[in-house]
Protein backbone atom coordinates (compact mmCIF):
# COMPACT_ATOMS: atom_id res chain seq x y z
CA UNK A 1 0.00 0.00 0.00
CA UNK A 2 1.40 3.37 -0.69
CA UNK A 3 1.68 6.02 2.01
CA UNK A 4 -1.12 8.71 2.32
CA UNK A 5 -0.17 11.77 1.24
CA UNK A 6 1.41 14.13 3.22
CA UNK A 7 -0.61 16.84 5.00
CA UNK A 8 -1.45 20.55 3.04
CA UNK A 9 -0.12 23.63 5.01
CA UNK A 10 -1.44 26.82 4.32
CA UNK A 11 1.24 29.70 2.63
CA UNK A 12 1.45 31.20 5.80
CA UNK A 13 2.68 27.69 7.95
CA UNK A 14 -0.08 28.71 10.31
CA UNK A 15 -2.86 25.97 9.24
CA UNK A 16 -2.71 22.34 7.73
CA UNK A 17 -5.65 20.60 5.94
CA UNK A 18 -6.60 17.15 7.69
CA UNK A 19 -8.62 16.18 4.72
CA UNK A 20 -11.85 17.55 5.77
CA UNK A 21 -11.03 21.21 7.26
CA UNK A 22 -8.23 23.80 7.93
CA UNK A 23 -6.68 23.24 11.76
CA UNK A 24 -4.19 25.91 13.38
CA UNK A 25 -0.98 23.90 13.79
CA UNK A 26 -0.70 23.81 17.38
CA UNK A 27 -3.77 21.82 18.06
CA UNK A 28 -2.38 19.15 15.63
CA UNK A 29 -0.08 16.24 15.61
CA UNK A 30 1.95 17.22 12.81
CA UNK A 31 4.79 14.58 11.16
CA UNK A 32 8.12 15.97 12.07
CA UNK A 33 9.00 17.31 8.17
CA UNK A 34 5.65 19.23 8.76
CA UNK A 35 6.47 21.08 12.09
CA UNK A 36 9.15 23.14 10.32
CA UNK A 37 8.36 24.54 7.07
CA UNK A 38 11.31 24.99 4.54
CA UNK A 39 12.62 28.22 3.94
CA UNK A 40 12.86 30.05 0.28
CA UNK A 41 16.34 30.58 -0.86
CA UNK A 42 16.24 34.29 -2.24
CA UNK A 43 20.25 33.80 -3.46
CA UNK A 44 19.82 33.41 -6.79
CA UNK A 45 17.28 36.73 -6.96
CA UNK A 46 19.44 38.79 -4.78
CA UNK A 47 22.38 38.12 -6.65
CA UNK A 48 20.55 39.15 -9.99
CA UNK A 49 19.32 42.55 -8.72
CA UNK A 50 22.75 43.35 -6.93
CA UNK A 51 24.44 43.15 -10.42
CA UNK A 52 21.35 44.42 -12.11
CA UNK A 53 21.98 47.33 -9.60
CA UNK A 54 25.85 47.37 -10.25
CA UNK A 55 25.16 47.61 -14.32
CA UNK A 56 22.42 50.63 -14.00
CA UNK A 57 24.97 52.25 -11.82
CA UNK A 58 28.17 51.76 -14.20
CA UNK A 59 25.55 52.93 -17.49
CA UNK A 60 25.13 56.20 -15.08
CA UNK A 61 28.36 57.17 -14.86
CA UNK A 62 29.45 56.29 -18.08
CA UNK A 63 26.69 58.60 -19.63
CA UNK A 64 27.70 61.54 -17.38
CA UNK A 65 31.44 61.19 -18.09
CA UNK A 66 31.69 60.23 -21.57
CA UNK A 67 28.16 60.12 -23.55
CA UNK A 68 26.90 64.10 -23.19
CA UNK A 69 28.36 66.96 -23.42
CA UNK A 70 32.31 67.88 -23.18
CA UNK A 71 35.08 68.50 -20.82
CA UNK A 72 36.74 70.41 -23.41
CA UNK A 73 38.51 73.70 -22.18
CA UNK A 74 39.12 76.42 -24.80
CA UNK A 75 42.21 77.91 -24.98
CA UNK A 76 41.09 81.31 -25.63
CA UNK A 77 42.58 84.73 -24.48
CA UNK A 78 39.40 87.19 -24.08
CA UNK A 79 39.85 91.00 -23.20
CA UNK A 80 37.51 93.84 -24.27
CA UNK A 81 36.24 97.25 -23.72
CA UNK A 82 33.08 98.92 -23.26
CA UNK A 83 31.43 102.55 -22.70
CA UNK A 84 30.34 103.87 -18.95
CA UNK A 85 28.04 106.37 -20.17
CA UNK A 86 25.43 106.63 -22.49
CA UNK A 87 21.93 108.64 -23.44
CA UNK A 88 18.79 106.84 -24.39
CA UNK A 89 18.30 106.75 -28.29
CA UNK A 90 22.49 107.61 -28.55
CA UNK A 91 25.24 105.61 -29.42
CA UNK A 92 26.56 103.12 -27.37
CA UNK A 93 28.89 100.24 -27.87
CA UNK A 94 30.98 97.62 -26.51
CA UNK A 95 34.68 95.61 -27.58
CA UNK A 96 35.22 92.08 -27.25
CA UNK A 97 38.87 90.55 -28.40
CA UNK A 98 39.29 86.77 -28.74
CA UNK A 99 42.51 85.09 -29.10
CA UNK A 100 42.31 81.37 -29.90
CA UNK A 101 45.50 79.94 -28.51
CA UNK A 102 43.88 76.63 -28.76
CA UNK A 103 42.34 74.45 -32.05
CA UNK A 104 40.00 75.52 -34.49
CA UNK A 105 36.41 76.49 -32.97
CA UNK A 106 33.41 76.60 -35.27
CA UNK A 107 31.11 79.12 -33.97
CA UNK A 108 32.34 82.19 -31.62
CA UNK A 109 29.22 82.82 -29.51
CA UNK A 110 28.69 86.16 -27.59
CA UNK A 111 25.88 85.72 -25.05
CA UNK A 112 24.73 89.36 -23.54
CA UNK A 113 21.74 88.29 -21.98
CA UNK A 114 23.62 87.59 -18.48
CA UNK A 115 23.60 89.96 -15.44
CA UNK A 116 21.46 93.09 -16.50
CA UNK A 117 20.75 91.72 -20.55
CA UNK A 118 22.21 93.77 -22.96
CA UNK A 119 20.08 92.94 -25.37
CA UNK A 120 17.03 93.73 -23.46
CA UNK A 121 17.97 97.38 -22.59
CA UNK A 122 19.96 98.10 -26.62
CA UNK A 123 18.53 97.94 -30.06
CA UNK A 124 21.18 96.73 -32.08
CA UNK A 125 22.52 99.09 -34.93
CA UNK A 126 25.74 97.21 -35.87
CA UNK A 127 26.15 93.37 -34.79
CA UNK A 128 30.20 93.72 -35.32
CA UNK A 129 30.08 91.11 -38.46
CA UNK A 130 28.15 88.20 -36.28
CA UNK A 131 24.80 87.38 -36.79
CA UNK A 132 22.19 88.62 -34.09
CA UNK A 133 20.17 85.52 -32.96
CA UNK A 134 17.01 86.88 -31.21
CA UNK A 135 15.33 83.49 -30.15
CA UNK A 136 18.56 82.36 -28.45
CA UNK A 137 19.71 86.01 -27.24
CA UNK A 138 23.22 85.81 -28.32
CA UNK A 139 25.42 86.99 -31.32
CA UNK A 140 27.04 84.39 -33.31
CA UNK A 141 30.23 85.34 -35.30
CA UNK A 142 31.24 81.72 -36.93
CA UNK A 143 34.34 80.00 -36.76
CA UNK A 144 37.46 80.98 -35.42
CA UNK A 145 40.90 79.71 -36.72
CA UNK A 146 43.71 77.96 -34.54
CA UNK A 147 46.31 81.10 -33.33
CA UNK A 148 43.73 83.96 -34.64
CA UNK A 149 42.67 87.21 -32.81
CA UNK A 150 39.38 88.50 -33.53
CA UNK A 151 38.02 91.76 -32.73
CA UNK A 152 34.28 92.32 -32.59
CA UNK A 153 32.79 95.64 -32.02
CA UNK A 154 29.01 95.80 -31.70
CA UNK A 155 27.06 99.03 -31.64
CA UNK A 156 23.61 99.43 -30.21
CA UNK A 157 20.80 102.28 -29.18
CA UNK A 158 20.19 102.16 -25.28
CA UNK A 159 16.20 101.83 -24.44
CA UNK A 160 16.41 102.21 -21.24
CA UNK A 161 17.67 104.74 -18.35
CA UNK A 162 19.06 103.66 -15.10
CA UNK A 163 22.41 102.40 -13.88
CA UNK A 164 23.11 98.51 -15.32
CA UNK A 165 25.45 95.86 -14.66
CA UNK A 166 26.27 94.26 -18.16
CA UNK A 167 27.97 91.37 -18.72
CA UNK A 168 29.10 89.19 -22.09
CA UNK A 169 30.01 85.26 -22.35
CA UNK A 170 31.63 83.92 -24.80
CA UNK A 171 31.39 80.58 -26.07
CA UNK A 172 32.30 77.62 -28.65
CA UNK A 173 29.64 75.45 -30.21
CA UNK A 174 30.38 72.35 -31.49
CA UNK A 175 27.13 70.71 -32.60
CA UNK A 176 24.97 70.64 -29.55
CA UNK A 177 27.90 70.98 -27.35
CA UNK A 178 28.68 74.63 -25.70
CA UNK A 179 32.11 74.99 -24.71
CA UNK A 180 33.41 77.98 -22.61
CA UNK A 181 36.90 78.55 -22.00
CA UNK A 182 38.62 79.74 -18.38
CA UNK A 183 37.63 83.77 -17.59
CA UNK A 184 35.65 84.39 -20.72
CA UNK A 185 32.85 86.48 -19.16
CA UNK A 186 33.71 90.37 -19.59
CA UNK A 187 31.55 92.65 -16.53
CA UNK A 188 31.08 96.62 -16.54
CA UNK A 189 28.49 99.20 -14.94
CA UNK A 190 27.25 101.14 -17.16
CA UNK A 191 24.80 104.29 -16.55
CA UNK A 192 22.26 105.49 -19.23
CA UNK A 193 20.73 108.96 -18.73
CA UNK A 194 17.64 109.90 -20.43
CA UNK A 195 18.28 112.29 -23.24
Amino acid sequence: MSQPPPPQVSPDGKFYWDGQRWLPVQQAALPQQMAQPQKQSHTGRNLALGCLGILAVLITIGVLLGGHGSTQTLNWTVDGRHTGQSVVGGSDAFQVTVTNNGSEASNLILYVNAKDDWLKHHVVTDPGGCTLNTNLERLECGPIKAGETRTINITGSPKDAGNFNFAVDVADEEGSDLLYPNLGELTWSEAVTQA
